[in-house]
């Protein structure tokens, strides 16, 4: 069974495999630590079963991410949740990976920040 988890600092490190795509956008790593270390509630990663850590693929290896932040705090401005990010390495497309991950990304949104994310 797949593990979700909270997408943590070393994390970077070990997602080159699900990042190394031409349909995903890759940052700094200075603006990914940004998001964890102000919206740590609002980025999981999913991984595969198996132990290890290392990339994607099998034992342990990243299936997807996701990162996102909660904005809106100008005046006459409704508070809501944002996705920055999602990816699903190539291999585990069309699985449900992105599915699974925008759920949680939305349950988180709701019960910490109490914002809806909005698409």
């Amino acid at each position: 069974m797949a593990h979700l988890t909270p997408f943590r600092a070393h994390d970077l490190f070990r997602f080159n495999a699900v990042n190394l795509d031409h349909w995903t956008e890759t940052y700094s790593l200075a603006f990914y630590l940004s998001y964890l270390a102000t919206w740590p509630d609002l980025s999981y990663v999913q991984r595969a079963p198996g132990g290890g850590g290392g990339g994607g693929g099998a034992r342990g290896g990243m299936m997807g991410y996701v990162i996102g932040k909660a904005e809106g705090r100008e005046e006459g401005r409704e508070r809501h949740g944002h996705v920055t990010a999602i990816t699903v390495a190539p291999e585990y497309r069309r699985l449900g990976v992105a599915q699974g991950l925008m759920r949680l990304l939305e349950r988180a949104s709701a019960a910490v920040y109490q914002v809806r994310v909005s698409l």
